[in-house]
């Protein structure tokens, strides 16, 4: 099925059951693959093409040093700029292919076949791709959007229960930016997966980057969760996986919206959320070493004298999510809430 998107929109977004090898592009093409993917790939009857590099990137090598090789390597072939690069595999393949493909050649096109839920539901679409640096999360990278995303539910079948559960956050994270409880709650019941949750939130994210492509205004919204949420995942050594210090991050930015005067959550809601992510109590960072990261935020900047402003998302009940520009250290009681309420619900149970 492909998705009614913008009119004039980048990419072409086409959510499936199974592989198409009509969606794979016309011309002169390579592959980035997952090499946990590859048999999958080829059993649904996909190609392989000559030149594929099929390789493991895990999140501590999301960094620009992965990316070399594969430009050596287009080099090589050599890979001509009307040549397409397909990427096939989870958020951090999906993020460096596009940098590859945004540096290889001044931009070649590229397509992503999302593999993940987090992947599907966030990464892939947009055209924000990046890399970490030793100070940061994705303070590298280039707006370069896929020409198509091709989102096929079966490659999520061999997804462990947690790497559902990291994606899931990204869902709910739309029904937070909309306001919409009803949709949030159903997503934080126990339950399989919705195809149309994904659809809803890849046709949301679509308006939204049709909208604001360079992230000037509206698209601030969708970094929900990640502020807190990035230094939180960093501060871990990355044992939290990025989905999941989001879900941290949403949690503490209802909180955050409650102390700046914004409308305070259900509590049925609040409880939901943290009878979630209570076990990942353990593997939050003490404030002190989330305060460094939240100041080096990519999206914080100097507002008056030595003075640091981040631009916050914050959700409210029943009606869109608000941003409001806050130091850093607005999100330090919020973080002492966060471990209480979770420290509290581990020992409940």
């Amino acid at each position: 099925m492909r998705l009614a998107t913008p009119s004039g929109f980048a990419t072409e977004v086409f959510l499936l059951e199974a592989p198409d090898r009509e969606l794979l592009p016309e011309g002169a093409w390579t592959l980035v693959g997952d090499r946990r993917l590859r048999e999958a790939w080829t059993r649904a009857g996909m190609p392989e093409p000559e030149h594929a590099l099929w390789v493991s990137v895990p999140e501590e090598e999301k960094k620009l040093r992965t990316v070399i090789p594969w430009l050596e390597h287009w080099a090589q072939i050599p890979l001509h700029r009307d040549a397409t690069v397909v990427a096939l595999g989870g958020g951090v393949l999906s993020d460096l292919t596009g940098l590859a493909a945004a540096l290889f050649l001044r931009g070649i096109a590229w397509q992503v076949w999302p593999t993940t839920l987090l992947a599907m539901a966030d990464a892939a679409l947009g055209g924000k791709t990046a890399a970490d640096l030793a100070a940061g999360k994705n303070l590298v990278g280039a707006f370069h959007a896929p020409r198509r995303l091709v989102a096929c539910t079966d490659l999520l079948a061999g997804l462990p229960e947690r790497h559902l559960q990291n994606g899931l956050w990204e869902l709910v994270k739309t029904a937070l930016i909309l306001g919409e409880m009803a949709w949030a709650q159903e997503m934080l019941q126990d339950g399989p997966l919705k195809v149309a949750w994904v659809e809803r939130a890849l046709a949301f994210k679509a308006g939204v980057v049709h909208r604001d492509p360079r992230e000037a205004g509206e698209r601030r919204l969708l970094n929900l969760g990640h502020t807190l949420g990035h230094a939180l995942e960093a501060a871990s050594g990355y044992r939290l996986l990025h989905g999941e210090a989001v879900g941290l991050g949403l949690l503490a930015s209802c909180l955050l919206a409650e102390e700046q005067g914004l409308k305070a959550y259900p509590p049925g809601l609040i409880e939901a959320l943290v009878r979630r992510l209570a076990p990942l109590a353990p593997q939050i960072a003490p404030w002190a070493d989330c305060l460094p990261l939240l100041a080096r935020d990519k999206k914080a900047a100097r507002a008056s004298g030595s003075s640091i402003e981040i631009q916050c998302i914050l959700p409210r009940p029943g009606e869109p999510a608000v941003q409001r520009a806050l130091p850093p250290e607005a999100w330090e009681s919020s973080h002492a809430r966060l471990l209480a309420l979770l420290h509290q619900e581990s020992a409940r149970v």
